[in-house]
């Protein structure tokens, strides 16, 4: 049997959030454009078909999803994971009707466009690209359910992913939690709201995080709050002294005051979910888990007992790990990668309008750089500054189309604010780039003494 030969305008590998929103600004702004769009999964949504079934936005619907479709209910709703996928389920349908996209789920882009069957790898098409093959899945978040963990466990233990939580069908004596990441932090708050005794629950926290206090990114508001992350980035001797700002300020969080964060992530959280974390009295902070044995947990830094009671739930998948950055184009090929700090939806749309201009890859190349995913608290200052380098640069070829961006941040402002905004960052950009290169090269001299 022959394989099909398919000709495109586009490749898109991987059928996740980056994926679909980049694939939402050819759809609607190139209309003679046709894809193929190739995924693993046996539906779109990339990590959200397989996340915990309590999953729900970090952040406002409103900044979520494609640019051409509304998500949720509007204003500060957080889309559950269900209709999450739901969504991406109906815009994949709406691509595929049009007749202008083929969907190929179950399948593995193998490179140069042939793609196989995942169940038997049969070779499944051809697909030659007339403009671009779109990697959307280097930016791969890896979630508990399908990432296995990377310490051992000795059988006889119960070691579940977080989606297992809401199928218990009986107690435990006691729950441990294994991760200070955000999923780690959605267990917690789940088992609490469920009647779960704090007390009855275990936190193994490798590294504390400084926390997004959610209210402060909202539409409307959110412009107020990236100019506050300016002033604390040119007022501030170290990068500690950004974190304790924007914690002055009412802007961020950490769970023990007498603890200083390494990590910083963009997690974000409610007042109440941080009330909820204060509960747990039981933190155990030697860093990550080596191996769980049938009477301890042996920890980078030491061990701590447990027994065949404890009900142990991995939460240690590392999410968006931090990568390599990659060129963003390069000749017949785009990697959809962030290039404004974690905000990988709005990073691809971007993406997918500098396809469209009338520009050569290193004119592309020269607007946005790539802003890594943050790991720890001194990634702030450069993933910061670098996308207020990539904003101001967009903003002078694409402004309208920014700011009419439903993906942006800074959507939901005036466009009297919007621009006003965009002024005072552009006044305030030398005095960001000295106050960001002077305390990186204090932290270097600090660190080489």
């Amino acid at each position: 049997m022959s394989t099909p030969e398919i000709e495109t305008d586009y490749l898109i590998v991987g059928a996740g959030a980056m994926s679909m929103a980049f694939a939402d600004v050819i759809f609607s702004e190139q209309p003679d454009a046709k894809m193929v769009i190739v995924d693993r999964r046996h539906r779109p949504g990339g990590h959200w078909t397989d996340a915990y079934p309590y999953v729900a936005l970090h952040q406002p619907a409103a900044f979520y999803g494609v640019n051409s479709t509304r998500l949720g209910q509007g204003g500060t709703d957080l889309a559950s994971g269900a209709e999450i996928v739901a969504y991406y389920h109906l815009l994949m349908k709406r691509f595929v009707d049009s007749g202008r996209v083929r969907y190929l789920p179950m399948s593995d882009h193998q490179g140069d466009g042939r793609v196989v069957s995942v169940v038997d790898r049969a070779p499944r098409a051809e697909v030659r690209a007339r403009r671009r093959i779109v990697d959307g899945g280097f930016m791969n978040v890896e979630v508990p359910s399908v990432t296995p963990p990377k310490y051992e466990v000795e059988p006889g233990l119960a070691l579940v992913p977080p989606n297992q939580l809401p199928q218990m069908a009986s107690a435990w004596q006691r729950y441990a939690i294994v991760g200070a990441g955000k999923t780690g932090t959605d267990a917690i708050v789940f088992l609490l709201a469920a009647g779960v005794d704090p007390e009855r629950i275990q936190w193994i926290a490798p590294h504390d995080s400084w926390l997004w206090l959610r209210e402060k990114v909202q539409p409307g508001i959110a412009l107020a709050e990236f100019l506050r992350h300016a002033d604390s980035l040119i007022q501030a001797h170290t990068v500690d002294d950004i974190f304790l700002h924007l914690e002055r300020t009412g802007s961020l969080c950490r769970v023990d005051a007498t603890v200083m964060p390494e990590k910083w992530r963009c997690a974000t959280i409610s007042a109440e979910e941080f009330a909820a974390l204060q509960r747990i009295r039981d933190v155990v902070r030697l860093g990550r888990v080596r191996r769980i044995a049938s009477d301890r947990i042996e920890l980078e830094r030491g061990s701590i007992p447990t027994d065949t009671r404890t009900l142990h739930v991995d939460c240690s998948a590392n999410g968006l790990a931090r990568k390599l950055a990659q060129p963003l184009f390069a000749p017949g090929r785009i990697t959809l990668q962030s290039v404004f700090m974690c905000q990988q939806v709005f990073s691809a749309a971007i993406l997918a309008k500098l396809a469209l201009l009338d520009l050569d890859d290193i004119a592309r190349n020269a607007i946005c750089e790539v802003v890594p995913h943050p790991e720890y608290t001194h990634d702030h200052p450069t993933t910061m500054l670098a996308s207020f380098r990539n904003l101001m640069s967009a903003n002078r070829h694409m402004p309208f189309w920014l700011w009419r961006s439903r993906l942006n941040l800074l959507h939901h402002e005036t466009l009297h604010r919007y621009l006003a905004g965009a002024v005072r960052l552009h006044r305030l950009m030398p005095k960001l780039e000295s106050a960001v290169a002077k305390m990186l090269a204090t932290a270097t001299e600090t660190a080489t003494a």
